[in-house]
């Protein structure tokens, strides 16, 4: 299928989707969840699947990370954003873009669970890597590497889980909306946004 038939007809459109998005990631981070089930990946990867400006999907992701910590912290500061840990965390959720011409090549069940599964596997190496490297939880030794990705499996099974259900919902709410929404907006095609310059 030809990547121009999963775009949308106007920029108001991808407007709303991108608010959507933000929304999703803000909801999803403060209300109660398990640990590490959020929205996040997978609204990183419909957002680089779906916008065609790439900058869009990481206004998408970075806005949804910056209000949450924001309102979970009540500030954000010189320190936080020095944080390397942090900035490990931001780059892991932002990595799920990378999938874009992977899932607009052929959008599918098995291409959505293999990059949902991929991306939380990179969030797992990349975060706890960091938590590892930078922070003084574990000795700076083989073994408290290997004790800190111990300790870490049972937020990986979370982790999975919720980038897998949270796939299923966006990419299963796009479906649903492109295949059997009435709504012109959704079906019809300008060149509005195609663009990728």
């Amino acid at each position: 299928m030809n990547t121009q038939d999963y775009k949308l007809n106007s920029s108001f459109t991808y407007l709303v989707i991108l608010a959507a998005l933000i929304a999703l990631g803000v909801a999803g981070r403060l209300l109660p969840h398990p640990p590490n089930f959020t929205p996040m990946a997978a609204i990183a990867l419909f957002a680089g699947f779906i916008f065609v400006k790439r900058y869009m999907s990481v206004v998408a992701v970075v806005a949804a990370m910056l209000l949450t910590d924001y309102f979970a912290f009540g500030y954000l500061s010189p320190e936080w954003f020095a944080s390397k840990s942090m900035i490990v965390v931001y780059l892991a959720l932002l990595f799920p873009i990378v999938f874009r011409g992977f899932l607009q090549k052929k959008l599918g069940v098995f291409r959505i669970a293999g990059a949902a599964l991929a991306s939380s596997t990179v969030f797992f190496v990349a975060t706890n890597f960091a938590v590892w490297a930078f922070s003084p939880m574990y000795e700076k030794t083989f073994a408290g590497l290997v004790l800190c990705y111990t300790m870490a499996v049972p937020f990986f099974q979370n982790t999975i889980a919720g980038d897998m259900m949270w796939s299923g919902v966006v990419f299963g709410s796009y479906y649903a909306i492109r295949h059997y929404s009435k709504l012109r907006v959704l079906t019809e095609k300008n060149d509005v946004l195609y663009s990728a310059n």
